[in-house]
């Protein structure tokens, strides 16, 4: 069966197949057109083509016969299960028609109550709505006649801010419910209008009047209406932005050419027009257009500080003030925590008008001769800036209260002016400047006469008095001429004089004479120390102290330049009298026999307490130090005398730092070779004591008194003491711990036999050598080399005299403590 099966599906197959029957399968087959198609394309008649349409179907029935037979069992299963399918249909059908029944009758039942709840429902929405519209109608005409009875009460019960707010609350009212087309609601309209219009008005006249007075329970029953009213935001930024408009108003008109009258005569010539002239009695006249000019100016200055000073008023009050129901701050309503309060706002706004109204007045066109008086009188107008300034935040400051501008507020408004201020910076820059190249023109041209210099100096005093205490000015002031200063400095840099020739140094007696390039350079820091001298002592105590340090920077360039002038004189004399005394070392210090030519009968005075040393006669001061005696009265007479004025340590100047300097680097220099010499017996610590006594006379009367030196006065006398001082008792003498460690060690090498080298000997340095070496290190260093010298003493030392070993102890502590 199955295999019949299969060969007749394959039959059905192939007929199927089979190009004649395909297009009876197609969905869209067409009896009359498959007829025309095939009677016209064929090439048999139609009787031929109908059998072969019958044996096709022939073919078909026998193959669905076949297939029939071969599947009966399965057919008549479906068959079974068809017929069961159809009584259940049928069983379902039953069962939806009673449904369809039972729904059909509820639906007859409920239809008549359903249409009744809704008719009902209708009804009860619109009563609940006309009684909420009669509620609302209601409250508002009783909100109405409460405001005609706020509005027609006599002035001592009448309350603004009540009426504002029955107001609000009526709008509420309106804004909860449509009243529109209601004849009552229609029939207030009129009225309430007015109302708003009436209490608005009332407020803003309340709170100008509060702003004008400075009235605290004004402004607050001002702000309180507009605060019931919901319009705090709008009238306090009216109120603000009025005292702008104003001040901008009056600030334009009062730079404004057209509204001074100024001439074209004054328009042609600003400079002479914007000029003023002297009195007899010293009063300044000025033409008709500048005295009202500089009165707008003050109004418009004076109308910031009255307009600040109301906003500070306002900004006070809304700090404090909070509504009575909701307790809600004004401040907090106003002002966001991210954003400014009224007073800067207003500030900022204020700022921003008057720099526009200056920046209109300072271009060129009409207002030329407005802007050339502004500028050439800017100290004029920004001291008014600044009594402004003051005035405001003098009268805002109050204890437990935030002053109406700050600090560095003050920068904002002189900022509006700046267009005045670069100009006028500009003149003095020009005008001292311009002092300075004609005083001081640079080059290898004549140096300035003192009228010259004293001219100079003039111009810069009579700047600096211009802008009096005002430390604005004296800032702006003090940058330019710091310029002009600076320049000053570069000229006389180039005038001065270089070569050899300025290092030329000789002893006078011998007939040399100061050269024409150190007088040249003596003068010159003569006149840049008078430059100094004038402004330092004359101006620099006058100015507020940011001026006085930017002035104070140019003046040290002054010095500088005056110090380069001489400072290879002074370096070179320095260097001519160290060659002579580091001739100390010639001499034979450690010989007990001094020859009679050099003995005197008398005794000197040595050590700290004063006393004589017996049987010692006293030597006549080295060679040496006669010639380092007579160079330094030389250059006294021949170098310092040529300044003008002569040096006196009463009077600083650079000149005198220079003095001080050289004559502590000689004592200094003498202490410390003397402290390298050696040997040294009693006769030479004589004579070193006799030489530095000499060497002190000299210093003091021709240099600088030693008592001002200070340390070098004391390293000396502690020297003289050190000499004739037993070596136990050398770290017990007071006076002797003022001098520095490394002079100690040096000279306790002297009280050592020669077998022990000093830390020069060691490193095979001449004297010379090592005190530049000296001049170059630290004194750790100096304690590492002589740590050096020391370790090369034997390990056994008993050999040595008690003295030397005293002396080597008292060294090995001295390094050891420095160490420490």
């Amino acid at each position: 069966m199955g295999k019949g099966g299969d060969s007749g599906d394959q039959e059905v197959e192939k007929l199927l197949e089979d190009p004649r029957f395909s297009p009876f399968l197609s969905d869209g087959f067409n009896v009359a057109d498959f007829t025309s198609r095939v009677l016209a394309g064929s090439h048999t008649t139609a009787q031929a083509q109908a059998e072969q349409l019958r044996s096709g179907i022939l073919s078909i029935q026998n193959a669905i016969g076949t297939e029939v037979t071969s599947r009966s069992t399965e057919l008549l299963s479906n068959v079974r299960r068809l017929g069961i399918a159809e009584n259940s249909l049928q069983d379902v059908s039953l069962s939806v028609g009673s449904l369809q029944s039972a729904l059909q009758r509820i639906r007859g039942e409920i239809v008549g109550p359903y249409e009744t709840v809704k008719t009902k429902t209708r009804q009860l929405r619109n009563l609940q709505g006309t009684i909420d519209t009669l509620r609302q109608l209601i409250h508002r005409m009783k909100l109405v006649q409460k405001l005609k009875a706020q509005l027609a009460a006599p002035a001592p019960s009448f309350d603004l801010a009540k009426a504002a707010k029955l107001i609000t609350d009526i709008r509420a009212v309106d804004a909860e419910s449509d009243l529109s087309g209601i004849d009552v609601v229609s029939a207030d309209t009129a009225f309430l209008q007015q109302s708003v219009s009436t209490v608005q008005q009332q407020a803003e006249s309340m709170l100008q009047d509060g702003m004008e007075t400075l009235s605290q329970a004004k402004v607050g029953s001002a702000l309180q209406v507009f605060f019931n009213l919901e319009e705090l935001h709008q009238a306090v930024a009216t109120c603000v932005g009025k005292y702008v408009q104003e001040l901008d108003k009056q600030l334009r008109q009062a730079v404004d050419s057209r509204q001074l009258g100024v001439g074209a005569a004054s328009v042609t010539n600003p400079v002479s027009s914007s000029r003023t002239t002297t009195g007899a009695a010293g009063s300044t006249i000025t033409t008709s257009w500048q005295e009202k000019l500089w009165s707008g100016v003050r109004e418009a200055l004076e109308r910031l500080q009255s307009s600040a000073i109301a906003v500070w008023h306002l900004q006070r009050v809304i700090a404090k003030k909070k509504d009575p129901l909701t307790h809600v701050c004004f401040l907090d309503v106003l002002v966001k925590p991210d954003e400014a309060l009224l007073c800067a706002r207003f500030w900022s706004e204020a700022v921003g008008v008057m720099t526009d109204a200056f920046a209109s007045a300072s271009k060129a066109g009409k207002g030329l001769a407005v802007r050339d008086t502004l500028t050439n009188a800017y100290p004029r107008l920004a001291q008014l800036l600044e009594a402004t300034f003051d005035r405001l935040s003098s009268e805002t400051t109050m204890k437990g209260v935030l002053p109406a501008v700050g600090p560095g507020q003050l920068k904002q408004l002189m900022s509006c002016v700046a267009p005045f201020e670069a100009a006028y910076r500009n003149a003095i820059l020009s005008r001292t400047s311009d002092a300075v190249a004609s005083a001081f023109p640079g080059g290898s041209r004549s140096l300035p006469s003192p009228a010259d210099v004293q001219k100079c100096i003039g111009v810069m005093h009579e700047e600096l008095r211009v802008v009096g205490s005002s430390p604005h000015l004296a800032g702006l002031v003090a940058t330019e001429m710091s310029a002009a200063l600076q320049l000053l400095a570069r000229k006389a840099e180039y005038m001065a004089a270089t070569g050899p020739d300025l290092r030329a140094i000789a002893d006078s007696r011998a007939g040399h004479m100061a050269n024409p390039s150190q007088l040249r350079n003596i003068s010159l820091c003569s006149q840049l120390q008078e430059v100094h001298r004038s402004l330092s002592s004359g101006l620099l105590p006058r100015l507020p102290s940011s001026a006085a340090t930017v002035l104070a920077e140019a003046l040290t360039s002054i010095q500088s330049t005056a110090v380069e002038a001489v400072a290879p004189l002074f370096k070179a004399t320095v260097e001519a009298l160290e060659d002579r005394l580091i001739k100390l070392h010639a001499l034979d210090l450690g010989d007990v026999t001094i020859g009679s030519s050099q003995v005197k009968s008398d005794t000197v005075e040595v050590g700290s307490t004063g006393g004589a040393v017996p049987g010692v006669t006293v030597v006549n001061t080295s060679q040496y130090l006669q010639e380092c005696v007579a160079l330094i009265v030389s250059f006294r007479s021949e170098f310092l005398t040529k300044f003008v004025p002569i040096p006196s340590p009463a009077v600083s100047s650079c000149v005198v730092s220079l003095m001080e300097r050289m004559a502590s680097r000689l004592l200094l220099f003498f202490v410390r070779h003397a402290s390298l010499a050696r040997p040294l017996g009693p006769h030479g610590k004589l004579q070193v004591a006799k030489d530095l006594a000499e060497l002190q006379l000299a210093v003091g009367q021709n240099l600088y008194p030693l008592e001002q030196l200070n340390k070098p006065f004391r390293v000396v006398k502690a020297f003289r003491a050190l000499m004739f001082q037993d070596t136990s008792g050398v770290l017990t003498s007071p006076l002797i711990r003022e001098l520095p460690a490394t002079i100690i060690l040096h000279h306790l090498f002297s009280r050592l036999p020669a077998s022990i080298k000093a830390p020069h000997e060691r490193s095979g340095l001449s004297l010379s050598q090592y005190s530049l070496w000296l001049d170059q290190h630290t004194e750790s260093d100096v304690f590492m080399s002589v740590e050096g010298a020391l370790d090369d003493v034997s390990g056994d030392t008993s050999m040595l005299e008690p003295d030397h070993q005293q002396a080597l102890t008292l060294m090995q502590c001295i390094c050891r403590g420095q160490a420490a």
